[in-house]
This record gives C-alpha cells, sequence and structure tokens, in this order.
C-alpha cells in the first residue's frame, strides 16, 4: 500500500483531546478507521472513530479493549500512544503514589498498550508501527510539568528503542514523536495568556507547537514513508532543543 494508503486500523490512545485528537482526525480523514481510547468519551467523535473506554493504567481494561478491537476488526495496523499525564509536585512535597501516577499513565500504560497491539498485529501476520508519544522533556527537562513526567518520558524513549528491538522480527515498527510546547487542554488550563505568550517568544520558529503539527509527524510514523524507521524519535518542537531555550530575540539583540 503506498504511504498515506487508506483503509488501515489504527488505535490512539489519550484520542479525546490534544495531540491525540489531532491524530485522530487526521487518520479519519486520511480514510482510516480508528478507535479511540480514553477515560471519557469526546463530546464529538469524527467520521471513521469509534470510542472505547479504558484506563491505559489498568492492565485489565487494557487486555479488553484490545480484545474488543481484535473481535470488532479482526487486525490493528497501527497504535498511538498518546495518553499522558502531569503532576505539578516539587521532589520535597512529591509523594510516592504521585510519582507512581504518573509513570504508571505515562509509561507503563504505554507499555500494556504496545504489548496487546503487538500481540493483535503479530497474529495478523502483516507487522504494524506504534508510535509513542513522548517529549523533549524526556531529553531535557519539564518547565510545564515535574520531576515525575521528565522521569516517565525519558523512559518512553528508553522503551521505544528497547521495544523497537524486540519487535522487528514481527515487522512491527517502534518510534516516537517529541513535541515541544504544545498548545493543549492541559497547557491552556495551567497557563495565564501572558506566560504563553512569553514561551512563544523561546521558540526559534516563533509560536507555540500546534497539536495538528504533532499529528503530522504521527501519521508520517504509521505510513509507508517510513518503513525502514525503527527505534527512533523526532524532535517536533520548533527549534526549542536547538536553541537551549534561550529567547530568539535575545540572541540576536547583542549581535546586531
Amino acid at each position: 500500500m503506498p504511504a498515506g494508503s487508506s483503509g488501515r486500523v489504527h488505535a490512539v490512545t489519550g484520542g479525546g483531546s490534544g495531540i491525540g485528537a489531532a491524530a485522530v482526525q487526521l487518520l479519519a480523514g486520511q480514510g482510516h478507521q480508528v478507535v479511540v481510547l480514553d477515560r471519557s468519551e469526546p463530546a464529538q467523535l469524527v467520521e471513521g472513530a469509534e470510542f472505547m473506554a479504558v484506563d491505559v493504567a489498568d492492565e485489565a481494561a487494557v487486555v479488553r479493549a484490545f480484545a474488543g478491537i481484535g473481535k470488532r476488526h479482526g487486525r490493528l495496523h497501527g497504535l498511538v500512544n498518546s495518553a499522558g499525564i502531569e503532576s505539578k509536585s516539587l521532589l520535597k512535597n512529591m509523594t510516592a503514589a504521585d510519582f507512581r501516577r504518573v509513570l504508571d499513565v505515562n509509561l507503563t500504560g504505554t507499555m500494556l498498550c504496545t504489548r496487546e497491539a503487538a500481540a493483535l498485529m503479530r497474529a495478523a501476520g502483516n507487522g504494524g508501527s506504534v508510535v509513542n508519544v513522548a517529549s523533549i522533556a524526556g531529553k531535557r527537562m519539564s518547565y510545564s510539568g515535574d520531576a515525575a513526567y521528565t522521569a516517565s518520558k525519558s523512559a518512553v524513549l528508553g522503551y521505544t528503542r528497547h521495544a523497537a528491538f524486540e519487535l522487528a522480527a514481527d515487522r512491527i515498527r517502534v518510534n516516537a514523536v517529541c513535541p515541544g510546547p504544545t498548545l493543549t487542554p492541559m497547557i491552556t488550563r495551567n497557563l495565564s495568556a501572558e506566560r504563553i505568550e512569553a514561551v512563544a517568544g523561546t521558540v526559534p520558529l516563533g509560536r507555540w507547537v500546534a497539536a495538528e503539527d504533532v499529528a503530522q509527524a504521527i501519521a508520517f510514523f504509521l505510513g509507508d514513508s517510513a518503513l525502514m524507521c525503527t527505534g527512533t524519535s523526532l524532535d517536533v518542537d520548533g527549534g526549542v532543543l536547538v536553541s537551549n531555550g534561550g529567547r530568539t530575540e535575545d540572541y540576536f539583540r547583542h549581535r546586531q
């Protein structure tokens, strides 16, 4: 099938909002069947999408959800692990429960869903693609979240590399996207308009990343243009990692 071909079945965790919702909309618009896996059903589902309620940190619920996908569709071509949470605790105030909950969703949930999706892909014998939504926080640190979030995203990148190695024999590719500052509901709930504007000034390309930007990278990894890409990550950050988070205007001001 050519790159971007329609008619595949993809599952998207955290598909009810943010990056996950943007991925659902893009993939469904390309003619794919998309299963939205989230705790709460979105107010609207695009044509070509269906909803299954699941908490990715609940192993039994994940097993049931993917069994349901197998029963309904008989196959699965792609998985997007986009479900994620963050907390705001400083280390001096962080409890083990705070830390564990973030890792349970962001890391363990990724492992559980990958395990079950890979079983469906393996049974069909046609390979597949898994895309994990990590973060540039996994390569430096998180300003929006905390140590638990940073640790979880670093771990997702390590998990991506290892899963790619193990699943290669089944022609299942595993890659990650690393969004930079992305305007999602999780961000806009926690930042003032002034702070949002200030952060945009630290992005060399001049604006926040949109969820749709990340969705395009996800679709690339799911498609046939990335058939020989596995165990790698793609930064979608507008150049933030290149600039080390400094303000572009400050750099040029002293060099005019």
